[in-house]
């Protein structure tokens, strides 16, 4: 008997199949063609676990193996007890791993001869029509990539940076960066409370990476941004161990850079000369079997040491130059990151695993005087203590209980703490925006203190059965997530000393004005007090049903149905939001035009929702007051906090935006609202143009079907506003008088007309382009994507002003807000160009590059005035686009995004990593230098050209909050044995 045998080809990462979120295994999909193919056995085995499973080919001659764990993987072809051919496979994360065997037989004297004519594994994958990355810790290790979730996503394609005053953050397709899912084996590990951020682990502990930017299946929800899928590694039957040092050192850094008010020549708005980060960390690592072939674990410990010191300021971002100095020290016990996880093989068909890790870290932060002039570092004037991360455990089940039925089940919960704790109690927050030569500060860091500790449990059940040329999944999941914050301002009072230009007028009761009578300014200060909190809950369900189907050899269809429910509650347990959403479709095609596997063209359609995020229980539902009340003043005291107060207008100076009595749900939410939703449209060509190289391009459009935000205009329940879908007729109830009582016969359906707010836009257009170079020595991968993101708001929250209020930003609290508010939206970046990869330079030596050129976003000129002061248009705050001049008593019409753009951005990042070996000991030394040429164009400015009233101009508009980060060093050495 003869055999052949060939190798299979890596299927390219730069394509993948949605893959459940839950997953933490991929399918091996094949066909025989032969006579009698079910007299053929297909069988599998990985051999660093033991784990082996067998299928029988259908009478057509197909075969999938179902939810394997990703690693190598040999695969055997059998007949009659005797082997036809072996292969060696490797299973990836969010790919189908297509293998194709032609088989004849031939013989004589009555012996059976099988022979391999043909063996393929498709350069393209056909089962695949979503979009996104597939990454590996080999492919990331070869490459200067920061060693964070963000920088991962960032690779993908339609991924920009979003704001620096979230955090680092990621937009994808144009949406807000609060819109986002993070996944770790399964597990949803998304800040709940706000969407901003994700829980991590060491870069040592993962193993892939999957970003999905659009097209998801039905069994992803809860995102109408992007999703970052990844897993972490596990024992084998080989024990290994492992330690790794990483050093950034802030003497290899560059410095920063200085931005100035009054266009330039004024004084300092921000100073980043000081500047350092230092980071040293150590991992410990080990690997290996319990019991060989049936039980593994993967266990890692990670002491970090960091210190972060950087200028701040108090008071106001957009009003307040720098005048703080942070020094944070994150170090010791406190924190140490431990993770572990422990895999069960029941049998060759039934698995068990076990995930568990702690994250937490307090971190001290000293707060010191700073001059942003001098760079001089002054005394000390706080202390607080940040506690931040959680731990999270979980367990994955996964059952084949015959070639056809594979179970999925998972159970986890998360806990995550955001808790300030302040030792300086004594001095308030204080901003001084005046624009006078000397600045009133506070005597320390200011801020405000409360517990802050979300919880969430997780369950998921997906089904998946093979019909056929279909194959069925559906699935059930369940989140709940509580969160205990609680919040109160230090010494009870946030001031805030204003401006207000003769003539000009600003809200300063509910439904009262204040008009500046005089022939000068008036100077005044504001005390705001947002205090409250508690307990309270958000239930989050859904099903899906989904069919793959291969209608023919070449064209495979996709068909879903998600429908989801959200619950939100308050302090009091009972409801103040609930969506029940109609069946979101989720459609796709794949279509190999050839036949021969080098060649798709694929689509996709869906509708996504995103629910109600923790914050607005918060805000809305926990008990908080929030009142700011304006007065005159004759001084102020050694603390910053103004005295001789009188109410700036008599009894009615105070603005009233919510009150200590939770919101219900008839008051809170419009009985016609639909939740926060987005269509996506996607439709795209991918090809191989040679062994190495494949190409692809692809259309994006998505647009907001239905947007959810809160309006506080008079027509709203004056309690906490009211939950809307802007531009449409609206029936609720009111609490005006915000005792937690509905008022009797309140109930009424308001016009869209009547309330005066636009209908919600927001529009995403791409063109994306993507060229993959993979050979045995070189891997380079170039992107371009056009894109142009338009509406009158961004989604989720507000980049241009920083506002991080899911779901309840000041969009659409007013109809004056909106007036000017359609433009390009702060995410939109026209031009992005990405070109990242490796090259071998020996066997031992690999160098690797990232880089990215794109267009700068678009800046506007925010006044904080309006034309029109009826009550029923402008409202007591709020940005707007009109900006007063007191010398013709006149508003000048500023649309958004219409002042110019930032500039553009360019950067690379380089890296070397040698690998040797010293005393029999496997060893890898790295260096990674990120932004080489030290390039730091601005990346976001201050866009409030008013300070807080009509008429007075904000000294530091137009000037940066931040740039591209300074050049830097990390230095690193692996050992592994």
């Amino acid at each position: 008997m003869r055999y052949a045998k060939k190798s299979l080809l890596a299927l390219s990462i730069a394509s993948f199949i949605g893959m459940p979120a839950v997953a933490l295994a991929e399918d091996i999909v094949g066909t025989i063609n032969a006579a009698n193919s079910t007299t053929y056995k297909v069988s599998v085995k990985n051999k660093a676990t033991g784990l082996s499973r067998e299928v029988t080919p259908a009478s057509n001659g197909a075969f999938r193996i179902s939810s394997l764990p990703t690693g190598e993987y040999e695969l055997t072809i059998v007949k009659d007890g005797k082997i036809v051919t072996t292969d060696k496979v490797r299973v990836t994360l969010g790919s189908n791993t297509q293998a194709s065997y032609n088989l004849s037989s031939s013989g004589s004297e009555g012996l059976e001869v099988i022979q391999v004519t043909g063996s393929r594994i498709n350069p393209i994958d056909l089962t695949t029509s979503d979009s996104g990355l597939v990454v590996g810790e080999i492919e990331i290790d070869r490459m200067p990539v920061n060693r964070n979730l963000t920088a991962i996503a960032l690779l993908a394609p339609g991924t920009v940076s979003g704001d620096s005053r979230f955090g680092n953050t990621a937009s994808f397709g144009g949406a807000s960066v609060a819109e986002n899912s993070c996944y770790i084996n399964g597990m949803e590990v998304t800040d709940t409370s706000q969407g901003l951020g994700c829980g991590t682990v060491p870069f040592e502990f993962y193993k892939e990476f999957q970003v999905k930017t659009g097209g998801y299946s039905a069994e992803f929800g809860r995102t109408t941004g992007g999703l970052i899928n990844s897993t972490t590694k596990s024992g084998t039957n080989e024990w290994e161990f492992a330690a790794t040092a990483l050093w950034t050192p802030a003497g290899l850094a560059e410095s920063g850079s200085v931005s100035r008010g009054d266009g330039g020549t004024g004084e300092v708005f921000r100073n980043t000369t000081q500047d350092e980060y230092t980071a040293k960390e150590i991992t410990f690592s080990a690997g290996g079997p319990l019991i060989e072939d049936k039980l593994f674990i993967y266990a890692l410990v990670n002491p970090r040491n960091i210190q972060d010191d950087f200028a701040s300021y108090t008071g106001t971002d957009r009003y307040t130059g720098t005048n703080r100095f942070v020094k944070r020290d994150s170090s010791g016990g406190d924190n140490l990151f431990w993770g572990t996880k422990i895999d069960w093989l029941i049998t060759d068909d039934h698995t068990l695993s076990f995930f568990a890790y702690s994250n937490r870290s307090d971190t001290t932060s000293d707060t010191y005087g700073f001059d942003g002039e001098t760079g001089e570092i002054g005394s000390l004037l706080g202390t607080t203590i940040l506690k931040r991360g959680g731990e999270l455990k979980s367990v994955n089940y996964t059952g084949n209980f015959t070639d056809d039925l594979t179970l999925n089940l998972m159970y986890g919960e998360i806990e995550t703490e955001y808790t300030n704790i302040p030792g300086n109690l004594d001095c308030p927050t204080v901003t001084d925006s005046r624009g006078l030569p000397e600045k009133i500060t506070s005597c320390g860091p200011g801020g405000s203190y409360g517990d802050n500790v979300d919880n969430n449990e997780q369950f998921r059940l997906n089904l998946e059965y093979v019909l056929g040329d279909h194959l069925v999944r559906a699935g059930y999941d369940k989140q709940t997530r509580d969160t205990m914050h609680t919040s109160a301002p230090i010494t009870g009072h946030s001031w805030t000393y204003q401006a207000l230009a003769a003539g000009a007028s600003r809200r300063v009761g509910n439904n009262q004005n204040y008009t500046n009578t005089t022939d000068s300014t008036i100077y005044y200060v504001s005390d705001r007090i947002f205090a409250g909190g508690g307990g309270f809950t958000t239930d989050l369900n859904a099903w899906y049903l989904e069919d793959e189907w291969q209608v023919t050899e070449n064209l495979r269809l996709n068909a879903g149905i998600r429908k989801d429910k959200f619950e939100n509650a308050g302090v009091t347990g009972l409801l103040f939001s609930s969506f029940d959403t109609d069946v979101a479709p989720r459609l796709g095609f794949s279509f190999d035009p050839t036949g021969e596997g080098t060649s798709k063209f694929f689509g996709t359609y869906g509708r996504y929702y995103l629910p109600v995020p923790n914050n607005t229980n918060y805000r809305a539902a926990s008990g908080v007051s929030d009142t700011t009340t304006f007065y005159t003043f004759t001084g102020y005291d050694s603390t910053g906090a103004p005295t001789g107060l009188t109410p700036l207008a008599g009894a009615n100076s105070t603005v009233v935006n919510s009150v200590p009595n939770p919101a219900v749900q008839a008051t809170f939410q419009s009985e016609e609202a639909d939740p926060f939703a987005k269509d996506e449209y996607i439709l795209g060509y991918e090809t191989q143009l040679t062994d190495d190289m494949t190409v692809s391009v692809r259309g994006i459009y998505r647009d907001v079907v239905s947007a959810l935000d809160d309006y506080c205009g008079p027509l709203a329940s004056q309690a906490t506003c009211t939950l809307l879908n802007p531009g449409q007729d609206s029936t609720w109830q009111l609490d005006n008088d915000g005792d937690g009582v509905i008022d009797a016969d309140s109930r009424r359906t308001y016009t869209a007309e009547e309330i005066g707010l636009p209908e919600a836009k927001n529009e995403y257009t791409a063109l994306q382009s993507q060229l993959d170079y993979k050979a045995e020595a070189a891997r380079v991968t170039l992107v371009y994507t056009w894109s142009r993101s338009v509406g009158n708001f961004e989604g989720a929250v507000k980049s241009d002003i920083g506002q991080a209020d899911p779901g309840i930003t000041q969009d659409f609290d007013f109809p004056a807000l909106m007036d000017g508010a359609d433009g390009y939206q702060a995410n939109d970046r026209r031009h992005v160009f990405k070109l990242y990869g490796s090259y071998d330079l020996t066997e031992d030596l690999t160098i690797g590059f990232n880089s990215t050129l794109a267009s700068g976003r678009p800046k506007s000129a925010f006044g904080s005035g309006y034309p029109n002061i009826d009550p029923m248009v402008y409202g007591s705050y709020g940005d707007t686009f009109y900006i007063y001049d007191s010398e013709t008593d006149s508003f000048r019409f500023v649309p958004r995004g219409s002042v110019g753009r930032t500039p553009w951005t360019f950067k690379v990042d380089l890296s070397a990593n040698y690998s040797f070996e010293l005393g029999g000991v496997d060893m890898r030394a790295t260096l990674n230098i990120y932004n080489v040429l030290d390039s730091q164009e601005i990346v976001s400015v201050n866009e409030h050209y008013e300070a807080g009233t009509a008429g007075s101009r904000n000294e530091f508009y137009g000037a940066a909050y931040s740039w591209q980060a300074p050049r830097s060093v990390q230095l690193g050495l692996e050992a592994r044995f």
